[in-house]
């Protein structure tokens, strides 16, 4: 049963390393990211679905011309 635990939680803070791989977090912020990892799947699917879409967004607002 611990085996399938902690493999189910791997590829959850795999999935968030894909996101935050690069990205210098605090701590705290590590912490944070453990601690979600630890919740269903799907929880963290969603959370960071929406994560990729706001950065999608902000590519997009970033090839936008500036607003006068």
């Amino acid at each position: 049963m611990n085996k399938y635990l902690y493999e189910s939680e791997d590829r959850r803070i795999a999935a968030l390393n894909e996101i935050f791989g690069d990205v210098e977090l605090t701590v705290e912020e590590m912490r944070t990211l453990i601690w979600l990892a630890g919740w269903e799947e799907c929880t963290v699917e969603n959370v960071l679905s929406a994560i990729r879409k706001d950065m999608a967004a902000e590519a997009k607002r970033r090839e936008q011309p500036p607003r006068p």
